[in-house]
C-alpha cells in the first residue's frame, strides 16, 4: 500500500507540473491539493502503526500545508493567508522535531551558517517585499523566514536524515518561491518550487513509518 501511494504521489506531482506548463486552468485546482492528500494518507498510515506526539504534529503540519496550498492557488491573491498557514505548519513541524526522542546538539557551524543564510536572504528580499506590501507585508515575511530557519535548525537537532533532508528541501522551495515573487521571475520556477516541496512533505510523511 505504501509503495502504491508513493507511486501515486509521484504520478500526480508530474501531472501537476505538466498542466502548469501547458497552462490548463482547471486541473491544477485538483492536482495540487490532491497530491498533498495522498501524502497525508501516507502519514496517516504511519500514525496507525505507532501513534506518538511526533506523528500527530507532523500530520498537523501536513494539514496546514495543504491549507496554504489552497490559499496560494486561489484566483484572488491570498498570499498572506497562505503565508500564515505555512508558518503554522512549520511551527507544527518544529514541535514535532522537538518531541522526537534521542535528539542531540547542533554543530555551531551549522547554526552560524543558517543564521547567515537567513539574514542575507531576508536582506535580498526586503526591497521587493517592501515595494509589494510595505511594512505590513515585510513583518510577516520576516517572521516566516525566522520560523522556517528555526525549523531547519531543529531538524538538524533530531539528527535524523529524513527530517534534515525534508527541512532543507522545504527551505529551498520557499526561497525559490519568494525570489520569483519579490526579486525576479525564474524560468523553471514551477519545477524548482514544487519538486523539492513535494519531496519535503513526502519525507516528513514517510518518517512516520
Amino acid at each position: 500500500m505504501l509503495l502504491s501511494l508513493s507511486f501515486l504521489t509521484m504520478l500526480l506531482s508530474i501531472f501537476y507540473l505538466i498542466v502548469l506548463e501547458k497552462h490548463i486552468k482547471s486541473w491544477p485546482y485538483l492536482l495540487k491539493p490532491g497530491t498533498m492528500v495522498v501524502i497525508i494518507l501516507i502519514g496517516i498510515m504511519g500514525v496507525g502503526n505507532s501513534p506518538s506526539t511526533y506523528s500527530w504534529w507532523i500530520l498537523a503540519g501536513l494539514l496546514f500545508s495543504i491549507l496554504g496550498d489552497i490559499f496560494l492557488m486561489l484566483p484572488k491573491d491570498r498570499f498572506v493567508y497562505g503565508l500564515v498557514s505555512f508558518l503554522v505548519g512549520h511551527i507544527c513541524y518544529i514541535v514535532a522535531f522537538l518531541s522526537f526522542p534521542g535528539s542531540g546538539e547542533v554543530n555551531s557551524w551549522i547554526t552560524g551558517a543558517l543564521l547567515v543564510v537567513a539574514i542575507l536572504y531576508l536582506l535580498k528580499l526586503s526591497k521587493g517585499v517592501l515595494n509589494s506590501g510595505g511594512i505590513s507585508l515585510f513583518l510577516p515575511v520576516t517572521g516566516y523566514v525566522a520560523i522556517i530557519t528555526t525549523m531547519v535548525w531543529v531538524a538538524f537537532y533530531t539528527q535524523q536524515p529524513l527530517m534534515i533532508a525534508g527541512a532543507i528541501l522545504f527551505f529551498f522551495s520557499d526561497a525559490i518561491l519568494a525570489w520569483d515573487r519579490f526579486i525576479g521571475k525564474l524560468t523553471y520556477r514551477n519545477y524548482l518550487v514544487m519538486i523539492p516541496y513535494y519531496l519535503a512533505q513526502y519525507l516528513f510523511a514517510i518518517s512516520l513509518h
